[in-house]
């Protein structure tokens, strides 16, 4: 994604997402728990976790509404982020099979088809951006059984060429459907008139938008301890799922962006900087330590209290792990190599 000046809390958002990612995956590799875990920790781990893709997702959609790439350079990307799918599948046997579409497929989808939409529709105008909310919602009540089951093989089935367009499109783990929602969240971002050092201005309609949001999360998680249901979960049967990912869940995970974004904008974090401008290489590369040291917790019966240590730590050690990257070895990165397809083109 090209931008002419890095903005510092755009990069630090990204390196919050990137490491939310990184956070999520790791705990899925050293979870000592197989049945669902209903502790507050527990809950908190989830929920910073669901909002990992859907901010790497909404500052995707923002860097494509600012970007003037040609149909070839879009069309060098989409490859890209589609071959780069496949290597991360291959890197992480454990958690997906070779041809499982994931969150770089999807942001290879969303290269070729939102410029043409941005052309097509207003997407500075909220009321745009709300009116396909609501369209989005009703499809996922009118066609429920369509976008897949709660079963995690089911999402990284890749047994036939039908099953993988299928999951790329509705039933995967990130399916274009209903995943292309935070893609237009950033996008909108993105068009808002702003100030100096800010790309979200807290607005009244921004404000609205987060208390409304926060109040429907409080109120789905009432009422599901007053009626003893599952409040959140990644596959079970809750109120907000996030694989396949449901209405309830779209609210959170546009609330906890907003959130996020009004944030890291307002403290700005410059420690996160060189992880946000790393984040496609460490997406990348994450996955290869995890892989070689996935079977730790099981070998040496990891309990909670070690299995969390164990998550932080990796997590946390990608962001001096990416400032002596940027120091010593600049050009040796994901983001490198897609700038240079690019320019050729």
């Amino acid at each position: 994604m090209s931008q002419t000046m890095r903005i510092p809390h755009i990069d630090s958002l990204r390196g919050v997402a990137v490491l939310l990612m990184v956070m999520v995956h790791a705990a899925a590799t050293w979870n000592p728990y197989e049945q669902v875990q209903l502790t507050p920790l527990a809950y908190i781990v989830s929920g910073l976790g669901g909002l990992a893709a859907p901010l790497f997702v909404a500052l995707f959609g923002w860097g494509l509404a600012m970007s003037t790439m040609t149909l070839r350079q879009r069309l060098s990307q989409a490859g890209f982020l589609l071959m780069a799918q496949i290597a991360v599948n291959l890197a992480s046997p454990h958690l997906f099979n070779i041809f499982t579409p994931g969150v770089l497929s999807l942001m290879s989808m969303l290269t070729l088809i939102l410029p043409p939409l941005f052309t097509r529709i207003n997407i500075a105008d909220i009321r745009v951006f709300t009116s396909l909310v609501g369209i989005t919602f009703a499809a996922q009540l009118l066609l429920t059984e369509s976008l897949g089951t709660g079963i995690w093989s089911d999402h990284i089935d890749d047994g036939s060429l039908g099953i993988i367009f299928s999951n790329l499109l509705l039933t995967g783990t990130y399916p274009l459907f209903p995943w292309f929602i935070f893609a237009l969240l950033g996008a909108t971002i993105s068009q808002q008139q702003t100030t100096p050092g800010y790309s979200l201005v807290g607005t009244a309609n921004v404000k609205i938008a987060v208390v409304t949001g926060i109040v429907f999360c409080l109120a789905t998680f009432v009422y599901s301890q007053v009626n003893d249901l599952l409040w959140a979960h990644p596959t079970s049967n809750a109120m907000l799922t996030f694989f396949p990912a449901n209405p309830s869940f779209l609210v959170a995970g546009m609330t906890g962006v907003l959130l996020l974004w009004l944030i890291i904008q307002r403290f700005e974090f410059p420690f996160l900087n060189s992880t946000g401008k790393l984040s496609l290489t460490i997406y990348l590369v994450h996955f290869i330590p995890l892989t070689l040291m996935r079977d730790l917790s099981a070998t040496h019966q990891w309990g909670l209290q070690m299995s969390t240590v164990a998550v932080l730590l990796y997590t946390v050690a990608w962001i001096p792990l990416a400032a002596l990257w940027l120091r010593y070895c600049p050009r040796a990165s994901a983001e490198t190599l897609l700038r240079a397809i690019r320019k050729s083109l």
